[in-house]
């Protein structure tokens, strides 16, 4: 098989992605990937617990989104290659 242009671009574009996304991944720190070492995560249930488990989320978003981001590209790029249409060679 022979690779056209469109193929070689989205093979690169698409380890550049991955590359990136492990970089970010571990150059950030992520608290799922961590114990709990400090009571300041956890959530007084004597309390309203909306706004703690609200600021919660709300703080570590940063890497859910990037996350959803890259599922989302990855997503897109595998409908458009499936739906791709091959070019045969015409015989001349």
């Amino acid at each position: 098989m022979r690779a056209d242009k469109i193929t070689v671009a989205g093979t690169l574009l698409a380890l550049f992605a991955m590359a990136l996304l492990v970089i970010i991944i571990a150059r950030d720190t992520f608290p799922i990937f961590e114990y709990a070492l400090t009571p300041g995560h956890f959530i007084n249930v004597t309390q309203n617990v909306g706004p703690e488990s609200s600021s919660f989320m709300w703080t570590y978003r940063n890497m859910d989104l990037i996350v959803q981001a890259f599922a989302l590209f990855a997503a897109a790029a595998g409908c458009l290659a499936m739906l791709r249409t091959d070019e045969k060679e015409k015989p001349t």
